[in-house]
């Protein structure tokens, strides 16, 4: 009589029950709703201290939650402890992962916390989709996969149509000490994107868009807005203390990016827009992207004394003597203003592979367009690229170097595409 009686009172008060289990004793499939101070399954409503963690502590493959507008707090996936804001969940599948979907419009803020949204592999947890979030950065990052071991890795998240927000505004030097955008090690199928609209990341203080280390399978970023950031828009990287080299296909397409590598800490010169800085074995697409730099009056007053304004497009480097494996540059845009960038636009060594497709259009400011296989560029060397194919397609506003050297019209033509032997017409039996 005693436990019916709690248990009516419960009801009464709208308190949830435990998570429910599956027939194999997981987490059960839930439809959860969400306001910025509650959680609901079903009619049963009650408040939260975090209701995105709270949600997903309670969901099993195949769940959704629906988040009504308003600002939510900073959340955590993976770790083990306890905690209101951390939800120790084995996530979804490849084939019915959890999502979590904005209806309005949805922010996540840090508060107090370095992060604001942090995954970790502690307890294990992967395959789930967040939609349309706008994530403000704390003052470390806005979204963080913290490092694991060799034997463990972050599976199958994926960002849809949102938006990380630095909050610093560099022309006047003021605003939120974000740090980075996206910070990720052992990311395997991970997918930022814009699907039914464009993705952003924007106005990051000190450092990288999107940082990431040690990738351990494919990486797809794609139709996504990039502005005032103050080291890359994207570095892939996989340093030796950090962990085997990279493995996994990466595709960046369709990103405009917009004044990249503008932070005071680096005294204006932190890097290259999209830099891929060795030991990724894999194949990693870069197409149809767009670069423009010098060309907002607001900024231009970002660089050295006597030095001029922005950096570079694109960088590839090897990274400890280990090369990068087959890189492709296909359909991009990249354009610094008359007088701005202070090194090669594009400079590309240590790579096996290298391909230039299509009609890639390098309009340098005040250097060289492209580097093949540069010698003491930025201050360091590379390995000599293997392969090098050239479509004659290319345009370049400024000059073409290799090894240090002006390109002749005979070593751009020899790294034309080769098209293979058309074969004789078989009329009948050739044979004689």
């Amino acid at each position: 009589m005693f436990f019916r009686l709690l248990a009516a009172l419960a009801l009464a008060l709208g308190t949830l029950a435990s998570p429910a289990l599956s027939q194999g004793g997981q987490l059960a499939a839930q439809s959860i709703f969400c306001t910025p101070t509650t959680i609901r399954i079903g009619a049963k409503e009650q408040p939260s201290k975090n209701p995105i963690a709270d949600a997903l502590s309670r969901c099993g493959p195949g769940s959704r939650i629906e988040l009504a507008s308003g600002d939510y707090p900073a959340f955590s996936v993976g770790f083990a402890k306890k905690s209101d804001w951390n939800a120790p969940i084995s996530g979804g599948t490849q084939i019915q992962p959890i999502v979590v979907r904005a209806q309005g419009q949805v922010r996540v803020v840090p508060r107090s916390s370095g992060d604001t949204i942090s995954i970790h592999q502690e307890t294990r947890a992967g395959w789930i989709t967040f939609e349309g979030l706008t994530i403000v950065c704390g003052y470390r990052a806005g979204i963080m996969f913290y490092k694991q071991p060799p034997e463990r890795r972050h599976e199958g998240f994926k960002f849809l149509d949102c938006h990380v927000i630095g909050g610093f505004d560099h022309a006047t030097g003021q605003g939120s000490n974000s740090k980075w955008g996206v910070w990720g090690h052992s990311l395997s199928d991970f997918e930022f994107r814009g699907v039914r609209g464009r993705a952003s990341v924007r106005d990051i203080r000190h450092e990288h868009g999107f940082y990431l280390q040690n990738l351990v399978g494919d990486v797809t970023i794609e139709n996504v807005d990039g502005a005032r950031l103050g080291r890359t828009f994207l570095q892939i990287t996989a340093r030796p203390g950090d962990g085997v080299p990279g493995t996994g296909n990466v595709l960046v397409r369709n990103c405009s990016v917009e004044d990249a590598c503008i932070a005071r800490g680096d005294d204006f010169k932190g890097g290259s827009a999209f830099t891929l800085a060795g030991r990724h074995t894999g194949r990693a697409v870069f197409e149809n992207n767009r670069y423009r730099a010098g060309f907002n009056s607001m900024l231009r007053g970002l660089t050295r004394e006597g030095v001029p304004y922005g950096t570079g497009a694109f960088v590839a480097w090897d990274g400890g003597g280990v090369s990068n494996g087959t890189l492709i540059l296909k359909n991009n845009d990249f354009q610094m203003a008359p007088g701005c960038g202070d090194r090669p636009l594009v400079a590309i060594g240590g790579c096996k592979d290298v391909q230039l497709l299509g009609r890639n259009r390098f309009t340098a400011g005040a250097s060289s367009a492209l580097e093949l296989d540069p010698v003491a560029v930025a201050g360091f060397n590379s390995n000599p690229c293997g392969k090098i194919t050239i479509d004659p397609a290319l345009e370049t506003k400024g000059s073409v170097r290799i090894k240090g050297s002006e390109a002749t019209p005979k070593q751009l033509a020899d790294l034309a595409p080769k098209r293979p032997a058309t074969a004789p017409p078989t009329n009948g039996d050739q044979r004689r």
